[in-house]
């Protein structure tokens, strides 16, 4: 009997398919003693699933397609705009001083942080054909349903508007500038207030140094009221408005009070001219004692040669 040769690959293989005999038997007993038999689970690698023809390393053949990109939006600045409302409205006589209440109640009713109170002024006394004027300060994005409420209430007293007239300022290019001029001053201020800290140099340089921080100081403080001012001019609006009478109303109290006042100034003129009168007499009569003294020794000479003459 001859014996065959194996070849060691031969024996690999024999080796593999006796490991997994010796795996399978294994699991069925296992399976065996719990009653229910064991699920071969055989997970296949993904990349295992995707066509072998396509090249390796090609990860974007199965994602979707990026969207194209959009630029970046420039920012845009708006313009930094200052507004004044200039609005005139005729009224009754009579209504002037009611129009002038009702708009000065719509600005107490916004309050102070949106609408403030700057100037009242108002004709006194009985006349009635007078005129008044307003000046208010409001917030900007409410001044323009501010001037619709300001017709509406002038319309409910038989008023109506006369003139209304808009003025903006542009203050961007003011604003930038003081900006840029507070961050010089508070780099200038830093710069020189750590130099005074670590007192290097001399006691002259050193004085030099605080009396340049002072200043400093003083422009960068100025900088930041005036900063201030330009931005409560943008967000505050100013309203001046005037009001006048479109007839005097006639009536017999409006011709007494013309008739009495009319007396009362004739009074006052007539005591008046009494009074210069009364003042030049007492400054021009000592003049006159003094013209008179001359002519009465005159008049006296001359009676006296006239009676020697006679006798």
């Amino acid at each position: 009997m001859s014996m065959r040769v194996i070849a060691p690959k031969h024996l690999v293989a024999l080796a593999a398919v006796a490991t997994l005999a010796a795996c399978s038997t294994s699991e069925t007993g296992n399976s065996g003693k719990g009653g229910e038999p064991s699920a071969v689970v055989t997970e296949v690698p993904t990349e295992a699933m995707a066509d072998p023809a396509a090249p390796a390393g090609r990860e974007g053949a199965i994602s979707s397609p990026r969207a194209p990109e959009t630029p970046p939006k420039l920012p845009v600045s708006l313009p930094k705009l200052t507004y004044a409302y200039a609005l005139s409205y005729l009224l009754p006589g009579d209504k002037i001083a009611a129009a002038q209440d009702a708009h000065r109640d719509l600005c107490e009713e916004m309050g102070p942080a949106r609408c403030q109170l700057l100037a009242l002024e108002r004709g006194v006394g009985e006349e009635q054909a007078n005129n008044a004027e307003l000046k208010l300060r409001v917030a900007t994005a409410d001044a323009r349903r501010f001037q619709v409420l300001l017709d509406h209430e002038v319309s409910e007293v038989g008023g109506r508007p006369e003139n209304a007239k808009v003025a903006t300022d542009e203050v961007s290019k003011q604003i930038v500038d003081t900006e840029a001029r507070i961050r010089q001053r508070e780099l200038l201020v830093a710069r020189l207030t750590e130099l005074l800290r670590k007192r290097n140099g001399s006691v002259s340089d050193l004085l030099e140094a605080e009396r340049s921080v002072t200043q400093a100081q003083e422009e960068l403080d100025q900088a930041r009221g005036w900063l201030g001012e330009l931005k409560g001019r943008v967000a505050m609006s100013e309203f001046e408005i005037r009001y006048a009478a479109i007839a005097p109303s006639a009536s017999s109290q409006t011709l007494g009070t013309y008739l009495g006042e009319a007396a009362q100034d004739s009074g006052a003129v007539f005591q008046v001219g009494l009074r210069v009168l009364l003042s030049l007499a007492i400054y021009l009569l000592p003049w006159f004692v003094l013209l008179a003294l001359p002519v009465l020794a005159l008049r006296v000479l001359r009676k006296r040669r006239t009676v020697v003459q006679q006798g």
